[in-house]
């Protein structure tokens, strides 16, 4: 799951976002945030996770979605350079 300690800027903003999405997607899930149909099941090597669908009749779930495009667009932009 975690990326080889040797790599590149672009690799680095694609964990980041994977990062982002497993994490807002899962604590919506754990909490009960959004039904059910709001999430769709993706895995990740050997993990099973529940990711929100961007196409969800759930107005909030794709609200949140929007959000996370928004922060990837970020950081593709390098407005988030570091922490």
């Amino acid at each position: 799951i975690f990326p080889p300690e040797q790599i590149n800027q672009t690799q680095s903003a694609l964990f980041v976002k994977k990062l982002l999405a497993v994490a807002v997607s899962n604590i919506a899930y754990i909490r009960a945030i959004f039904p059910e149909h709001a999430f769709g099941d993706r895995s990740l090597e050997d993990l099973s996770l529940k990711i929100l669908r961007a196409d969800s009749t759930c107005g909030g779930a794709t609200t949140v979605v929007k959000w996370m495009k928004g922060c990837f667009d970020a950081i593709d932009k390098k407005y988030v350079s570091q922490f």
